[in-house]
């Protein structure tokens, strides 16, 4: 058929932009070749008399003409394999017999001088065999006669674009004339207005732009495929694709895979390659979640052993999960053979390699490094890449990070994240960045660019509230009674109130989880579904996770959705199961033991789950796959369980990957149906942290001297406060100094709450600056002020109290759910909140609009009220308008109409922050200051256990002469470095551990700050 105009005028400028890169021209019909011949004889064998002087004279060189010829043309195995062989050959790894019977290796590309090659772009290239149809491939581009590159072009005005370009590709060329695309490096479709390379036979989702991170994000149309065709079409490029970026996995147990890397991949392994090289020592790479990360390794790995200046590296690729571990091996062994490529199943194997000075790649886990020891290996070509660099990672020297780091002391570290952690306990700038690297990171990929790129695709939020009627007086009035019943006295009252009225006695009401799940079922049966997407499902807790199971099941099995199965005809049954830990610890609930999975139960279950033939299309957590899990197909994650900062960033991104069904249906979004109303947890979770302090833009406290002076002044305040205090001498910590502050206390009233205030604060302080000889002096009067501190409230002890009420707890909670009632989730009216590139930007500029620079008098940070939201914008609109304007009159009636709809419904967080953003977008506008720095606070960052320990505490928590949060710390990493089964065993360990803790200072393990605690540990510590 012959091409349209506008086809062939694109093919004509891809020519052109390629000329200036070296590309010399020739029309497909004037090729020295036959249309049978896949290589241009003539100009390979020219290629390898001139590349290799002083060897080749020893050769029939028509005989290696006719070998290499003979190994192009062989696609036995399939086109992966035979790509993967002949790619090898032009790398210069095969060797060829001389007439003397000694074996040589011929260079067949010059790869250090990629111009000093035949270079050679031919349109309207013929291939043919008798008794097949002719093809013509609109451009190939040749090196020393061999098609590296193929290029399929649509017209700019056909509706079919570059994906059906691709498909041509796949589905015609290559399944037609396989032997064509033997020497293939990559390939190429264009409708002229995008372009996407990608390896033959992938599928469409993998095939990506090629752009750079150092170009305006806003490139487009024409323009961005020029750029891309002078970045991907350099011969350069191609010859540094196909000398260290093409990698395969034919090992077995699966498909035949070919690697291609997305062009941040590229570049980031690059600027490993270089640090390396240089010397340095480490490098943060901070790449958006579902971006490759893990590929990246690879690549970068790859990279650093192929290059003799290495000397022969030991490349150790670390992670805290041992999936991910397994998912690098298929490619190494496949490059490298099983003799260079190690996976340590013990912490002892891994010490014998590092000891025995073992090269090539080490794929492990970070808890392998507990207990190794120091200068296990003085090596300084040990490069260890570190994936999810944000978990597990700390410069604590007790830490497995710390104790990786102390065995490995001139090791090199690259660290991987896309949720950077900057926070009082942990800092991945300061353990990865470079000083000298821009915002201390190596390399960025940001949010936008990936969604620009289509690497990723925009989450959806879609908020559906839970709504629910409390009968307060009835439910106080029969717990009263109840109470009177058991002769509970008001200490055993407030407990049973305390412990049951949390949000787990919500969360686990019949009626709730029904409402929920029953929402859940009919969300998905109803759109998701029908795509071929599944879902998964996030849980307050195990057993919580475990009732969704079946509730879901249950409904799943009724009539109403098995009227939609048999509507789309392509399951009889789909079902949900549960994936949560369960340890084999004889402490562990019978009740979870059914639910136990081991690593092969583990790992079927998710193979079922991205298989789209499979039943299994519910994946219910609570913890576990929350990270890490990578499910193109997974179109929606119900989320019923409240998040906060990086945690929630990762887990809204479990569906941001990128899916083409079997069927053709192209994944477009991402959905969160948000159970939970995180709509302003999900504006500060997007924000960016930095690696500067808080006057900079991240939001957290990083100056010891800044903290040393909170707590001179903090302290100073108390000083003056007991000023009147007859006597009183703070170096004397003794009873009778505390008897005279607590006379004083309570002489004067409202003394005693100050006194408390000022304390919490000093002793959130102490743990951080405590070894700063600034504050030496205080240590006395500190120990002083936690006794009085201590004394001011009063605690029980009773165990058989502890049981008594802990009998009755079943009997509370049966009184709580017979008042608790009428659930319903309640559909929002607005469009959702959309996280694409646009919308991160106007949550970006809201947030710095309405948070301002912390105060310097110590007052404990909360997130705004929509209230405070609204003064924040009006008083910005006061400052950046001018008043009486037509602009300002508008936007303040906007406010005025905003804040009247707020206050008659509160509840929709959701339909406020939309208008808010319209509100705060206009006078951000408005103020036209493109170029002033805005400051960031995001307090949320800030998760230390002891300011989360101090911030959450009940009424009667002491602080006495050992510090509660630095316990916990110490005795969670060291339950953590101990040697476990598995990471089910140890997780549990460690939270029991917590707990035991808690007892000790005659705290509950319930409830808070308990909850907020182990929630923080589980972020920080432990790992799925």
């Amino acid at each position: 058929m012959a091409k349209g105009i506008r086809e062939r005028e694109f093919q004509n400028l891809m020519i052109q932009w390629s000329l200036p890169m070296g590309w010399g021209f020739t029309a497909g019909r004037s090729l020295p070749r036959e249309t049978t011949q896949t290589v241009v004889a003539g100009q390979l064998r020219d290629a390898i008399v001139r590349l290799n002087p002083g060897v080749i004279d020893g050769f029939d060189v028509d005989a290696v003409v006719d070998e290499i010829v003979a190994t192009v043309n062989a696609v036995e195995g399939g086109l992966v394999r035979a790509n993967e062989q002949v790619l090898r050959l032009l790398r210069g790894r095969k060797e060829f017999r001389d007439a003397d019977g000694v074996w040589h290796a011929l260079k067949v590309i010059d790869f250090a001088h990629p111009t000093a090659n035949k270079l050679v772009v031919s349109d309207e290239v013929t291939i043919t065999v008798p008794g097949k149809t002719s093809r013509r491939f609109d451009l190939v581009y040749w090196v020393n006669g061999l098609p590296l590159v193929v290029v399929e072009v649509k017209s700019p005005t056909a509706k079919s674009g570059w994906v059906n370009a691709a498909r041509e590709i796949n589905r015609v060329y290559a399944t037609e004339y396989p032997w064509f695309f033997t020497p293939n490096v990559f390939a190429v479709a264009s409708d002229g207005l995008k372009l996407r390379f990608g390896a033959v036979g992938a599928p469409t989702n993998l095939w990506q732009p090629f752009r750079s991170t150092a170009d305006d994000e806003n490139l487009s149309g024409q323009a961005d495929v020029r750029r891309s065709v002078e970045l991907l079409m350099n011969p350069a490029t191609i010859l540094d694709l196909l000398a260290n970026f093409a990698l395969f996995d034919t090992s077995g147990g699966g498909a035949d895979k070919k690697y291609l890397p997305r062009y941040p991949q590229m570049e980031a392994a690059h600027l490993i390659h270089e640090r390396v090289l240089e010397g340095g020592s480490k490098g943060l790479i901070w790449h958006h979640q579902g971006s490759g990360k893990t590929l990246l390794m690879v690549f970068a790995a790859s990279l650093l052993l192929a290059d003799t200046r290495t000397e022969s590296p030991t490349i150790i690729l670390l992670s805290d999960r041992t999936q991910l571990v397994r998912q690098t091996s298929g490619v190494f062994t496949s490059a490298m053979g099983d003799a260079y490529f190690h996976q340590p199943a013990t912490s002892q194997e891994l010490r014998s390699l590092l000891a025995d000075d073992v090269r090539g790649v080490i794929s492990t886990t970070v808890h392998k490094f507990a207990d190794a020891g120091k200068n296990l290996s003085t090596r300084d070509n040990i490069i260890v890449l570190v994936d999810e660099a944000h978990r597990t990672q700390s410069a604590k020297s007790k830490s497995l990070a710390g104790q990786m780091r102390a065995a490995l002391p001139r090791a090199k570290f690259f660290g991987m994240t896309g949720t950077p952690v900057r926070n009082l306990a942990t800092d991945t700038f300061a353990l990865f960045g470079e000083e000298t690297d821009p915002d201390r990171v190596l390399h960025r990929y940001s949010v936008s660019r990936s969604l620009l790129d289509e690497a990723t695709v925009p989450v959806m939020l879609d908020p559906h509230p839970v709504s629910f009627e409390i009968d307060d007086q009835a439910l106080q009035a029969e717990f009263d009674q109840f109470a009177d019943e058991f002769d509970l006295d008001d200490p055993d009252r407030e407990a049973l109130s305390r412990k049951f009225g949390r949000l787990t006695s919500v969360f686990a009401n019949p009626d709730r989880i029904h409402t929920v799940c029953q929402d859940i079922v009919d969300h998905y049966l109803a759109g998701t579904y029908r795509n071929g997407l599944k879902a998964q499902v996030v849980a307050y807790n195990r057993e919580l996770a475990v009732a969704y199971t079946d509730k879901i099941n249950g409904l799943l099995a009724g009539f109403e959705a098995s009227q939609v199965l048999a509507e789309v005809g392509r399951h009889g049954r789909i079902t949900a199961e549960v994936n949560i830990s369960v340890s084999d610890s004889k402490d562990e609930d019978p009740a979870m033991r059914p639910f136990q999975l081991s690593e092969a139960d583990e790992e079927e279950q998710k193979r079922r789950f991205l298989s789209p033939d499979d039943p299994l299309c519910f994946l219910v957590v609570t913890a576990k796959l929350m990270t890490g899990f990578d499910a193109p197909n997974e179109g929606v994650l119900y989320l019923d369980k409240p998040l906060k900062a990086h945690t929630l960033f990762q887990t809204i991104t479990r569906p941001n990957r990128t899916w083409v069904s079997p069927s053709g249906f192209v994944k477009t979004s991402g959905v969160v149906v948000d159970y939970i109303g995180l709509a302003e947890e999900v504006q500060r979770a997007v924000v960016d942290p930095t690696s500067t302090g808080a006057d900079k833009g991240g939001g957290f406290v990083t100056d010891l001297s800044e903290l040393v002076a909170e707590f001179r002044t903090t302290f100073a305040r108390i000083e003056d406060l007991l000023v009147d205090v007859d006597g009183l001498d703070l170096t004397v910590h003794g009873y009778e100094s505390v008897r005279a502050i607590n006379a004083f206390l309570d002489a004067n009233p409202g003394t005693a709450v100050v006194f408390t205030k000022d304390y919490r604060l000093l002793a959130r302080l102490y743990p951080l600056i405590n070894t700063d000889k600034r504050v030496a002096k205080y240590r006395d009067g500190f120990g002083l002020f936690g006794s009085v501190y201590t004394t001011l409230f009063k605690k029980s002890s009773d165990e058989e109290r502890k049981e008594r009420l802990g009998e009755l707890g079943p009997m509370v909670l049966e009184i709580i759910n017979a008042h608790v009632h009428s659930f319903s989730v309640v559909a929002s009216q607005e469009e959702p909140l959309v996280l694409d590139a646009q919308g991160i930007a106007i949550l970006k500029e809201l947030l710095a609009l309405v948070r301002p620079k912390p105060g310097k008098g110590g007052e404990d940070k909360t997130p705004p009220s929509a209230a405070e939201i609204l003064d924040h914008i009006k008083a910005a609109l006061e400052k950046g308008v001018e008043p009486g304007s037509a602009k300002y009159t508008a936007l303040a009636e906007r406010i005025k109409q905003l804040r009247d709809r707020i206050i008659q419904n509160s509840q929709d967080a959701l339909e406020f922050l939309a208008e808010a953003l319209r509100v705060a977008r206009a006078i951000v506008d408005a103020e036209k200051h493109p170029d002033e720095a805005v400051v960031v606070l995001d307090d949320d960052h800030v998760g230390v256990l002891s300011r989360i320990i101090l911030d959450h505490a009940p009424a009667g928590l002491t602080v006495t002469e050992r510090n509660l949060a630095e316990e916990i710390d110490q005795v969670v990493s060291r339950t953590l470095t101990r040697s476990w089964d598995n990471a089910d065993a140890r997780n549990r360990g460690a939270r029991r551990a917590t707990a035991a803790v808690f007892r000790r200072y005659m705290l509950k393990p319930v409830g808070e700050p308990y909850d907020s605690t182990v929630a923080y540990i589980e972020a920080h510590y432990l790992v799925d």
